[in-house]
């Protein structure tokens, strides 16, 4: 099987993401991924110094409804590492020495494909395990059933389970929209759904930046420059007080009109062709409009 390599730059934007979103997602993945009762959670140093400093994504205290107190770790990974089992197994050594108290290890796949990682060691004077959770092996509707677009957007990483590609991904963007807080925050919870997308296949990539193009469109005649615009050509109509005059002052208008929304749809990643398409223009008049408002 073709091993996947993800570059550092791109590993360091999924891991922005799970950082970003980490205080809302744990709590859900604990209860419902990790199958633990928990009654008390408290946060853990996460700077591990022996022989080298480590630096877990996820350390917690926990003690459960049985009384039980253990050490919680998970790791997050976005690509199959051969020597995970050995990387487990030093954190678990360097917290069982530091704290002498159990320690329970999860990493969570969010990468492309199947997991080949082992999650044992098996030599003569060493046992350990660990276990993996491939997020891909889960129902995209458990993160929807959330109230937090945070815990939302990992719905693409998911399972779809019997719906097609398209039904799944109008459900999650439904939902983003439904719970974020206004619409810069629904574009951020976008652009993060943009690049977890690219652990996905191409067709999931192609079909989610399409959907959230042609949605991002209905909203730009909403925007300030359409409003503005509008506005300009009825106010320079009225200030004329003649037929002639409004006529021109709505024409102008319209004209602005199409010039700001050009110029605010490619700020959001439009293409040329397709804003062409929309607003009825040439596609050189939109490459003039772009470059003299670049300049």
């Amino acid at each position: 099987m073709e091993e996947i390599i993800i570059d550092l730059k791109q590993a360091n934007k999924y891991d922005k993401i799970v950082k970003e979103n980490m205080e809302s997602v744990l709590p859900v993945f604990i209860k419902g991924v990790l199958n633990l009762d928990v009654s008390e959670s408290r946060e853990m140093p996460d700077d591990l110094q022996y022989t080298k400093e480590r630096k877990p994504d996820v350390l917690k205290r926990i003690t459960d409804r049985k009384n039980r107190t253990f050490i919680l770790h998970v790791e997050w990974q976005s690509q199959n590492d051969k020597n995970m089992a050995y990387r487990m197994a030093e954190y678990a050594v360097m917290l069982y020495r530091k704290y002498r108290i159990p320690v329970k290890q999860f990493v969570i796949f969010i990468g492309k494909g199947a997991v080949t990682m082992k999650t044992t060691i098996k030599h003569k004077n060493l046992r350990f395990w660990y276990k993996i959770i491939p997020l891909n092996k889960i129902d995209y509707k458990f993160f929807l059933q959330s109230e937090d677009p945070e815990v939302k957007v990992f719905a693409i990483l998911a399972n779809f389970g019997n719906d097609d590609i398209e039904t799944a991904l109008g459900n999650i963007l439904k939902e983003i929209r439904a719970t974020a807080d206004g619409d810069l925050a629904e574009e951020k919870h976008n652009n993060q759904l943009r690049v977890l997308a690219q652990l996905c296949n191409d067709n999931v990539k192609l079909k989610l930046e399409h959907m959230i193009s042609t949605r991002t469109f209905f909203k730009v005649k909403e925007d300030v420059f359409y409003r503005v615009g509008r506005r300009e050509g009825r106010e320079e109509g009225k200030m004329e007080g003649r037929e002639e005059g409004k006529m021109e002052g709505k024409v102008e208008g319209e004209v602005e009109t199409q010039k700001q929304t050009a110029i605010r749809m490619n700020e959001l990643g439009f293409a040329s062709e397709l804003i062409s398409q929309v607003l009825s223009i040439p596609i050189h008049e939109v490459e003039k409009i772009i470059s003299e408002a670049g300049k």
